[in-house]
């Protein structure tokens, strides 16, 4: 065997992919995602959120601010889906009601995300699919570029 063949099969071996804690214990390993597509859920103030495990996001993230993970992140996925519980107001018209702690809890998660992901593009999910509506409810990419963390604000 010649030593180029022998470099490349040493440093096989003891590559490992770097893996990064998650929200809840699950733990990820690098794969070939695309996109982290944001979406609104279109619930109501005071509806209840029932049957999460049917739900085809990855991540939800609660009025409270709370990152539910809800399934985990597949190498095979080409997208990371997260939603923003609310959307709707008490007669079921489409408004922007994200809380101060969605906002954290959003930022955080794109931002842990992105760098999870480097090559993953930031989206609404109206930019990706097909809605009769604004999804999630506002201008994401703005909204990124304007967003200041509580720690900044604190500090």
């Amino acid at each position: 065997m010649n030593t180029k063949k022998r470099r490349l099969q040493r440093s096989s071996k003891s590559f490992r992919s770097p893996k990064l804690q998650g929200a809840g214990k699950t733990s990820y390993t690098a794969s070939h995602i695309g996109y982290i597509v944001v979406h609104m859920m279109g619930s109501k103030p005071d509806m209840l959120l029932n049957d999460l495990d049917q739900m085809p996001y990855h991540y939800v993230i609660t009025k409270a601010g709370k990152l539910l993970n809800l399934k985990p992140v597949s190498s095979k996925d080409g997208t990371i889906e997260i939603a923003l519980a609310g959307g709707l107001d008490k007669e079921g018209n489409r408004v922007d009601c994200r809380t101060p702690r969605q906002n954290e809890a959003l930022f955080n998660v794109l931002v842990l995300l992105s760098e999870r992901y480097p090559m993953a593009k930031i989206v609404a999910a109206d930019k990706l699919y097909v809605y009769s509506y604004s999804n999630p409810g506002f201008d994401l990419q703005r909204w990124i570029a304007g967003y200041e963390p509580e720690f900044l604000r604190a500090a």
